[in-house]
């Protein structure tokens, strides 16, 4: 019985790897779909450069507030050559002379 269970697999394999599939439906317009998928993902996709396009804009806006603030909120500049060195000094010499240190 088992011979006969073996001889009908057997038998059955050997007849579905004979039979070949039917793939002329999947292979007609195959490169028209595959474009048309493409497509569609390149539509989906923003590219990087497109991004940094759109964010001119707001660069721009903060690079003008920046410009305003260090003209609105410079002090007037000194004529002395070293006030960048003695800054600070006079107050340090009046601190050290009424303290004694």
């Amino acid at each position: 019985m088992s011979a006969d269970i073996d001889e009908r697999l057997d038998s059955f394999f050997a007849e579905a790897r004979a039979g070949r599939p039917d793939t002329s439906a999947r292979e007609m317009n195959f490169e028209t779909r595959v474009m048309a998928s493409i497509r569609e993902r390149r539509a989906a996709a923003v590219s990087w450069y497109a991004l940094i396009w759109r964010m001119v804009p707001a660069f721009a806006v903060i690079a003008a507030i920046a410009v305003v603030c260090s003209m609105t909120f410079n002090p007037a500049p000194s004529s002395d050559l070293f006030a960048a060195i003695t800054t600070g000094q006079d107050e340090y010499m009046t601190k050290s002379l009424l303290t004694g240190e």
